[in-house]
C-alpha cells in the first residue's frame, strides 16, 4: 500500500494520495513529483505526516476495495 526507497541523499514514500487543503500544506514541502513526496537525509523525518498519509490510503483503499 505505501512503498519507500532509500537513495544516496534521501528517502522516497509513494504513492501519495490527494488530500483536503490541510493535507495538501502538509505535504507541499516534501513533495517531489505528483506522487511522490521526497524526505532529505540528515533531517528529522515527519513519522507523523507519512502516518497520516498512510492512513489517508487505507481509508480509500478499504472504501474502494483499491487505490
Amino acid at each position: 500500500m505505501v512503498y519507500f526507497a532509500a537513495w544516496k541523499n534521501h528517502i522516497s514514500v509513494y504513492p501519495v494520495p490527494d488530500g483536503d487543503e490541510d493535507f495538501e500544506r502538509g505535504i507541499a514541502p516534501y513533495r517531489a513529483a505528483k506522487g511522490t513526496l521526497k524526505f532529505l537525509l540528515g533531517k528529522p523525518i515527519p513519522y507523523e505526516l507519512i502516518e497520516r498519509v498512510a492512513t489517508v490510503l487505507a481509508e480509500r483503499t478499504r472504501h474502494r476495495g483499491g487505490y
